[in-house]
């Protein structure tokens, strides 16, 4: 008797968590995007595409003159391009800047700066190669050019 009370207790413990449980599972299947943007817009860092990360500061001279560069690798869709302020500024004075220098890709949001799968570089700019996978591949300091951008894209995926 005893031997049978203590199954069906046991019976009715495992029945009590199977909701708990099965909301824990929801959860951590459920995607929440990784990046936002300043614009609103979200990602996550797993993606089809190898992504650019390119950190930046309006003080930087070469930071500015590798932006049309930029813009250029991200209209042709060779790969995700996403801009970072050094500077972590407000979402209104990035804004001004994507205005003023007319930049044509996503700059992620100060608050996002966490979930970065990069560091904070102590070199600008400073650019990160992050494979589809959402791994960090490869980093370039200095200035980059779309070309330099496409044949480090080239070796790894190729490598991949």
């Amino acid at each position: 008797m005893i031997k049978r009370n203590k199954l069906l207790l046991l019976k009715l413990v495992g029945f009590s968590l199977l909701p708990i449980i099965t909301f824990i599972v929801m959860i951590s299947l459920n995607t929440v995007p990784d990046i936002k943007t300043v614009k609103g817009q979200t990602y996550t860092w797993e993606s089809e595409q190898f992504t650019l990360v390119n950190y930046f500061a309006e003080w930087c001279k070469p930071c500015l003159e590798e932006l049309p560069e930029l813009n250029k690798l991200a209209v042709s869709e060779e790969l995700r391009v996403f801009g970072v302020s050094y500077d972590r500024l407000e979402n209104t004075d990035i804004l001004a800047l994507i205005n003023d220098y007319k930049i044509a890709f996503p700059v992620v949001t100060s608050e996002s700066l966490a979930t970065l799968p990069t560091k904070l570089p102590s070199v600008l700019p400073t650019t990160y190669l992050v494979a589809p996978n959402g791994k960090v591949v490869d980093v370039i300091r200095g200035k980059v050019t779309e070309q330099s951008i496409l044949t480090l894209l080239n070796k790894h995926q190729h490598t991949l």
